[in-house]
């Protein structure tokens, strides 16, 4: 009777080690996408940009985003590419894991037109990763995609979403 008491209680306790297996790994935040104010974007309009987290990441250190989308702007009559773009460093476990935003001014001679935004993310992991890819698709009031992968040292993230400037 003590081995089969003994033999439950120890099934019992991995079992409930088993469930918690989810909380011993780092994994990145699982996003839903993109939103963007304002909502009617024109050449010369501050816009915040912000990449909507649907999971918050788990065990994730040294943290840096990075923001790009090359625009058309008018040069003396001319069609000109420039580049905006943005890098953040900060550190997702200990000070910042708030959706990541990025505040832009865009030019007043920027050509109305539909723009690509691209967002990266790179994690230190501090704890094993658990391995895999985390996709949330598009939320509600959400628009384009971001990818998350999972890796035993770092954890990373890529998306883009198409903008109209007019």
């Amino acid at each position: 009777m003590k081995k089969l008491t003994f033999l439950l209680i120890s099934f019992m306790v991995l079992a409930f080690a088993a469930c918690n297996d989810d909380e011993k790994g780092s994994y990145p935040p699982t996003y839903q996408g993109f939103r963007y104010q304002p909502a009617v974007v024109h050449a010369g309009d501050s816009v915040v940009i912000t990449a909507v987290q649907q999971k918050k990441g788990h065990y994730l250190n040294a943290t840096n985003y990075t923001w790009s989308m090359t625009i058309l702007v008018n040069n003396n009559g001319e069609a000109k590419s420039e580049e905006l773009n943005a890098k953040k460093h900060t550190n997702y476990g200990g000070i910042d894991s708030s959706d990541p935003e990025w505040r832009i001014m865009l030019p007043p001679n920027t050509i109305p037109g539909t723009y690509t935004c691209k967002f990266a993310a790179e994690w230190s992991n501090s704890a094993d990763g658990v391995g895999g890819i985390f996709n949330g698709g598009t939320g509600e009031g959400c628009t384009g995609t971001i990818e998350s992968q999972s890796y035993v040292l770092y954890s990373k993230a890529s998306g883009s979403f198409r903008l109209q400037v007019q």
